[in-house]
C-alpha cells in the first residue's frame, strides 16, 4: 500500500471519529434533557404520593400541592384516553392525549392500581418540549463545531502524517521498481533509529540474502547449463556416428534407446533452464502454429507410424513465450506418441484452449487422480522416461497463467491447455 493511502486513511479515521464523537455527544445532551425532564416529574408525583397517603391516614381530605396534579380514588375519574390506555397496558406511567397533552400517573399502592391515583398533567410545564428548537440548534451547533474541529484535525493530520511517513516514502523510493539484477544496498543508516529505521535494516538484510540467493541461482544456471549440454551433445554426436556403422539388430535396438533417452535430457534440461529464467513483465505473443510445425518437423520420425490430425487457425497468438510454448508442446507430443499405444493423435485450437489428444488406452490404473498424473517422479508400469515431463509442463504452464487439465478414458488421454 503507498504511503499516500496510509495517509489517507490515517485522517479518514480521525476526522469520522471527531464527527461521530460531535453526533453523538449531541443525542446523548438530548436523551439526558429528556430524561431529567421525566426524573422531576415522578420525583414530584412520589413526594405527592407520600403526602396524599398521610393524609387519608389522618381522615382528611386528599389533595396535592400542584396544581397539575390531580388525586383520583378510581380509574372511573381519569380521562377517557388516560383510562383506556391504562386498560390496555397496566405498567404504563406516561401517556399522550390529544391537544398537545401529556400525562404522568402514580398509584397510592402499587399492587392495587385500581384505586389512590395521582395523575400529573404536564403538558404546561414540559421545558425539553418548549426548548426542542433550541436544543436543536445546541446539537446542530456542536456538530458543526466538531466538523470546524475535523477539519481542523484533518489538516494538522496532514502534515504530521507526511512528517511520520516521509522515511517511508523514501524507502519506497529505494525499493520501489528496482531490478532484480541491482537490488539497492547501503540505504539503512540514512534513517533514525525508530521503527522505520529497524524495518530499513531488516530489509536490507533481506534484500542482501535474495541477491546472494539470486546469484547462486544464476551461476548454478550457467553451470548446469554448460556441464550437462556438453555431455549431452557429445551423446548426440557419437550416436549419430553410430548409425552410420554396421550394428546388428540388437544393437540397433540399444543405440536407439540411447537416441532417445538423449533427446529426453536434452528436453529436460530446456524446461528446467526456461523454469530458471525470470518471466518478461509484459506477456510475450506467440504463434501458435508456426510453433507446432516446428515441433512437428523437428520429431518427423516420432509420427512415423502415427495418424496426426492438426485442426488450428491460421493466426492465433497465445500469451507464452515461444521456447516456453514449443518445449509443452513437444512434451506432449512425445507423451502421446510413447504411452498411449494408440495410432492416432488429434491437435486442435477452440475457444483459447490448445487439445493434445490420442485414442490410446488412456492413463495407468496407478493414477487414481488426474492431478497425480502432473506429480514429480509419477510414471507408468512400463514407462522408460524420469517421471517428471508432465510435471515441467504444468509448471512452465503456471509460469504463464496458462491452465492445464487432463482427461482419460477408454478413448484415450486429452491435455486441454487453456490461454487466459
Amino acid at each position: 500500500m503507498k504511503t499516500k493511502q496510509l495517509r489517507n486513511r490515517i485522517i479518514t479515521y480521525f476526522v469520522s471519529i471527531v464527527v461521530l464523537l460531535s453526533v453523538l455527544f449531541s443525542l446523548i445532551t438530548l436523551l439526558f434533557s429528556y430524561i431529567i425532564e421525566d426524573s422531576f416529574f415522578y420525583q414530584i408525583l412520589e413526594d405527592e404520593r407520600k403526602q396524599i397517603a398521610l393524609q387519608i391516614v389522618n381522615n382528611e381530605t386528599p389533595k396535592a400541592h400542584f396544581d397539575f396534579v390531580t388525586f383520583h380514588p378510581t380509574t372511573d375519574t381519569l380521562p377517557a384516553v388516560v383510562r383506556t390506555l391504562l386498560a390496555e397496558e397496566p405498567n404504563r406511567k406516561e401517556f399522550s392525549a390529544e391537544a398537545g397533552k401529556h400525562y404522568h400517573i402514580a398509584f397510592l399502592n402499587k399492587d392495587d392500581r385500581g384505586q389512590g391515583i395521582l395523575l400529573a398533567e404536564v403538558s404546561g410545564h414540559l421545558v425539553v418540549r418548549e426548548l426542542r428548537g433550541l436544543m436543536l440548534g445546541f446539537s446542530l451547533s456542536l456538530l458543526a463545531i466538531g466538523l470546524v474541529i475535523a477539519l481542523l484535525l484533518a489538516l494538522g493530520t496532514v502534515k504530521l502524517a507526511k512528517k511520520l511517513l516521509k522515511p517511508l516514502d523514501e524507502l519506497m523510493v529505494i525499493v520501489d521498481g528496482s531490478p532484480v539484477e541491482n537490488l539497492p544496498t547501503n540505504f539503512a543508516s540514512q534513517f533514525s533509529q525508530n521503527e522505520i529505521g529497524k524495518f530499513a535494516q531488516t530489509l536490507e538484510s533481506a534484500l542482501a540474502r535474495i541477491r546472494a540467493f539470486v546469484e547462486r541461482e544464476r551461476q548454478f544456471t550457467r553451470d548446469i547449463s554448460h556441464e550437462l549440454r556438453t555431455p549431452v551433445t557429445i551423446s548426440q554426436g557419437a550416436v549419430s556416428l553410430l548409425n552410420h556403422t554396421e550394428l546388428n539388430s540388437k544393437q540397433q535396438e540399444l543405440v536407439a534407446r540411447i537416441a532417445e533417452s538423449d533427446q529426453q535430457m536434452q528436453l529436460t534440461l530446456e524446461a528446467l533452464l526456461a523454469l530458471a529464467r525470470e518471466k518478461a513483465n509484459t506477456p510475450e505473443q506467440t504463434n501458435l502454429q508456426s510453433v507446432i510445425e516446428a515441433c512437428i518437423i523437428n520429431n518427423q520420425a516420432l509420427f512415423e507410424h502415427k495418424v496426426l490430425s492438426i485442426d488450428l487457425p491460421g493466426n492465433v497468438f497465445v500469451p507464452m513465450a515461444a521456447q516456453e510454448l514449443r518445449l509443452v508442446v513437444q512434451n506432449l507430443l512425445q507423451n502421446a506418441v510413447h504411452h498411449s499405444q494408440g495410432e492416432q493423435i488429434h491437435i486442435r485450437y477452440r475457444d483459447n484452449t490448445l487439445t493434445i489428444a490420442d485414442n490410446g488406452q488412456g492413463l495407468p490404473e496407478i493414477f487414481t487422480a488426474n492431478e497425480q498424473a502432473f506429480e514429480s517422479g509419477m510414471r507408468g508400469p512400463n514407462s522408460l522416461g524420469t517421471g517428471i515431463g508432465l510435471s515441467l509442463v504444468k509448471r512452465l504452464c503456471e509460469k504463464f497463467s496458462v491452465e492445464v487439465m487432463i482427461e482419460s478414458g477408454e478413448t484415450g488421454v486429452s491435455v486441454h491447455l487453456k490461454f487466459a
